[in-house]
């Protein structure tokens, strides 16, 4: 890169930073351009610290973002956001009742032997007794009461001109910041939430292991009922039966679409293809209702409510009864808020490409994508012509980028992480590679589990947009998962997924469904081909080739769903 062009996203460390990709990789799953970059990061470390504000663990003074990088919350290397776990798991001490060691286990599946423990400050209990009980009563209304603005906004603002109905208000430079303002805003109360929903889970998990039986915790949450995937997998398929018209469709669902997290990229409303695509796939399988799986989920949650009050204590069972069903809100809520925070996002990308656009006509830019190579604070440079050299900035970060997309970032690392080419093979995928050669049985495990077993023909899928149909009995295998993917996951009979945990996006879904899932497994999509048959063992948090593609038992495809 020329020394007079900057790298937004190419990111420091000092050596001795723990980081994970793990969460922030689902919810940014593809590599980040400058300006995804500029919208993400600034405002996603004030939401970390404005949560800790929320419940009184830190005085609004240090809701400021730091300018050492190694003090963040998170960061980018190579286009990809990371965490920073031991600056959070040193502010988490000081929240009462969270164990930093639950943060970590639930982020990464487990919790690193030589993890540094902090020791919590009770300097500010007082705050925390006073302002925590308020986040837990206001933040859910709050984050509805945002999503309904949010929503409103959309449809005025970026999705009916992009459908011709009605003009956009502003210039698009006004739209793009007041856009990043709006994510902001958004994703800080989500922040608060999110946290919420840990310590309910925690709590979940804590009660079903002291009753005997760890398992039920994963029961529990299962079937919340009326989460927003599961409402829109069920209407894509009420508009392949014929009940539901694309506008109305879009009007509520499209700013969904592959690597939506990430400003750059196309989402259905711009391109609506994906979704015919799905709607084929839903009309000529006779396949499940997603309403009726998520029917028959809640009745196993139900079930599981059930075995767990009865194996609380008598004095104890009114209380987890308040909180099993605080914790189904919890969920439901959690989603309201990411896709608020999604639409958003696609605001700031309606106006991106808008401002592109504008720039082609004065002869700044070549392509209107152009835009998403430049911060958010270039874009308004350039607006004022005060940005020089604009073509070779983009030509070179552009550059850059590919290069980035060709490198894996490890889940887990110390410092800056090694540049690894991206189809070299990791330790565990060259044992999984060498038991397939030796014919000895492929099997992983991952960082969460659970929704029962089941046998199937594996699909691998690793392009959200590639138009890929499942059959009956297939089980999903992909890289991560974001509320683009719903669809294609309420047409899998299980699912597993290289990056999540137990409270990512995939378990949340496959537990509305009611699916079995392993989830974290860092190598599935290497390991396991495309039409292997394999069992997927959600209790056991086992997955295990049973019969390699191309053996007549494993039911061979005739194409490859890998895109």
């Amino acid at each position: 890169m020329s020394t007079l062009v900057t790298d937004p996203i190419r990111g420091t460390s000092e050596p001795g930073r723990y980081w994970t990709t793990t969460n922030l990789g689902e919810a940014v799953p593809d590599v980040m351009t400058p300006m995804c970059w500029s919208v993400w990061g600034e405002s996603a470390e004030l939401g970390w610290l404005y949560s800790m504000y929320a419940f009184g663990v830190l005085p609004s003074s240090k809701v400021v973002v730091s300018p050492d990088t190694n003090d963040h919350g998170l960061a980018v290397f190579y286009g990809r956001q990371a965490l920073n776990v031991d600056a959070i798991r040193k502010i988490m001490a000081d929240l009462p009742g969270v164990n930093p060691d639950d943060f970590e286990r639930d982020l990464m599946g487990s919790v690193r032997a030589d993890a540094p423990q902090y020791k919590g400050s009770l300097k500010r209990l007082p705050v925390i007794l006073v302002k925590a009980p308020k986040a837990l009563r206001s933040t859910g209304g709050e984050l509805r009461r945002k999503h309904d603005e949010i929503y409103a906004w959309w449809l005025r603002e970026v999705y009916g001109p992009s459908r011709g109905q009605g003009t956009p208000s502003g210039r698009p430079i006004e739209r793009l910041t007041e856009a990043r303002d709006r994510f902001a805003d958004v994703f800080k109360t989500h922040c608060v939430w999110r946290f919420i929903f840990q310590g309910a889970q925690s709590a979940i998990t804590d009660a079903a292991a002291k009753a005997g039986d760890p398992a039920l915790a994963t029961q529990v949450m299962s079937g919340v009922g009326d989460v927003n995937e599961t409402r829109m997998s069920d209407d894509l398929w009420r508009l392949a039966h014929g009940e539901l018209g694309e506008d109305e469709f879009l009007r509520t669902w499209g700013y969904h679409g592959p690597n939506e997290g990430n400003p750059y990229t196309v989402v259905w409303r711009e391109d609506p293809s994906r979704v015919h695509s799905l709607a084929r796939s839903y009309a000529s399988r006779k396949s499940e209702r997603p309403r009726d799986r998520e029917e028959r989920a809640k009745q196993a949650g139900k079930a599981a409510e059930a075995k767990l009050l009865a194996a609380t204590s008598a004095t104890q069972r009114p209380v987890m009864r308040w909180l099993v069903a605080r914790s189904r809100n919890i969920v439901r809520t959690l989603q309201v808020g990411k896709a608020g925070y999604l639409m958003t996002l696609d605001g700031a990308r309606a106006a991106a490409r808008a401002f592109g656009e504008e720039q082609i006509a004065k002869g700044n830019f070549t392509d209107r994508d152009d835009a998403f190579f430049l911060t958010v604070e270039e874009c308004v440079q350039l607006d004022a012509g005060q940005l020089p050299g604009v073509a070779e900035i983009v030509a070179e970060r552009r550059r850059t980028r590919e290069v980035y997309k060709a490198m894996k970032l490890p889940v887990a690392f110390r410092g800056m992480p090694e540049q690894v080419a991206a189809d070299e093979p990791e330790d565990d995928q060259e044992k999984a590679a060498a038991d397939r050669a030796a014919g000895r049985t492929v099997e992983f495990s991952g960082a969460a589990s659970g929704g029962g077993r089941v046998e199937g023909r594996a699909r691998v899928v690793l392009d959200a947009s590639a138009d890929v149909e499942l059959e009956d009995g297939d089980i999903l295998v992909c890289r991560f998962t974001d509320p683009g993917w719903a669809p294609l996951m309420s047409l899998a009979d299980a699912l597993v997924i290289d990056i999540g945990g137990s409270a990512s996006h995939g378990a949340v879904v496959a537990r509305e469904l009611g699916i079995p899932y392993v989830i974290g497994t860092e190598i599935g999509t290497a390991a396991l081909r495309d039409g292997d048959r394999i069992l997927v063992d959600g209790i056991e948090n086992v997955v295990r080739v049973l019969a390699p593609a191309g053996d007549p038992t494993s039911g061979e495809l005739t194409g490859n769903a890998a895109g």
